[in-house]
């Protein structure tokens, strides 16, 4: 067991224990790097995070090396990165890898492996896995139809931060989801849209500042915009929601009609209905 890493924090509460494994076509495409960006993205929410890299027949020292490692290397990224724990591995044979891969249950909220081999041996709670088009080796044949994500490699590094800010979300780890569920809150008419938020802005922006012009300013709206946007309301209503008084002492001036006061009235109940009920909606 390699096991060191016994904050207090831990001891406090129960421990997630959920495996991300990250698999690709081949090498140097950006396991690492969707590792790295994982890794501090699980950390700032306060998750304690295992790596586990492992090599078949690949590039670094045989049997298992434990922690940072040199400057540059994989396992130094991701102690850098915030990992509790970082584990390289080389073995020879799957055979080699299942009769170790026991070893690597850390109670940690999170163990992240970078392998393909490691899917024969469990399924994890979440899957990615990088494409290549210039081949794909033999351990990597249909995991693209397997992973919970896909993504094009080469991953760039913005590609790789967008990935490490979705997967938290979708595993439904910390409050924060990217996912959300959202809608355009309208006033139908006989079932179809008659207003919208930028119109009832503009009605509004008129009551109070008694001028079209004024209301078409303050909104960003062109004042032809503006003027045609409550005029072809006022048609499909058949009933006027402004009323123009062009002439006395003071000068002309715009207000709005009862039946827009009323308007105003259902959407800015409607609205705080909206909401509250977007705001009950999880994904």
């Amino acid at each position: 067991m390699f096991y060191r890493y016994n904050p207090q924090s831990l001891s406090e509460r129960n421990i997630l224990g959920k495996r991300i494994v990250i698999s690709a076509d081949g090498r140097k495409l950006g396991k690492t790097l969707i590792a790295e960006r994982l890794v501090k993205e699980l950390s700032a929410i306060g998750l304690a995070v295992a790596c586990v890299k492992l090599s078949h027949k690949g590039h670094g020292p045989a049997g298992i090396s434990v922690g940072p490692g040199p400057t540059g290397t994989d396992t130094q990224r991701f102690k850098a990165a915030g990992a509790s724990e970082a584990i390289f591995f080389r073995y020879s044979t799957v055979d080699e890898l299942e009769d170790t891969v026991g070893e690597f249950s850390f109670p940690m909220d999170i163990i992240i492996f970078e392998s393909n081999s490691i899917l024969n041996l469990f399924d994890p709670d979440f899957h990615i896995h990088i494409l290549s088009d210039s081949g794909q080796k033999q351990s990597a044949e249909g995991l693209e139809l397997k992973a919970d994500l896909t993504s094009e490699g080469p991953v760039s590094p913005e590609d790789a931060d967008k990935i490490s800010k979705l997967v938290p979300g979708l595993m439904r780890l910390g409050k924060y989801s990217p996912i959300t569920i959202g809608g355009k809150h309208w006033l139908n008419l006989h079932g179809k849209p008659l207003f919208g938020e930028g119109r009832m802005d503009l009605l509004k922006t008129v009551r109070k500042t008694g001028s079209i012009l004024q209301a078409a300013k303050k909104t960003g709206i062109q004042y032809k915009r503006a003027w045609i946007l409550l005029h072809d309301a006022e048609q499909r209503l058949g009933a006027k929601l402004l009323f123009s008084d062009r002439g006395g002492a003071g000068g002309g001036g715009t207000s709005i009609t009862p039946l827009a006061e009323t308007l105003l009235a259902i959407w800015e109940k409607s609205e705080e209905d909206f909401n509250s009920l977007l705001d009950r909606l999880e994904v």
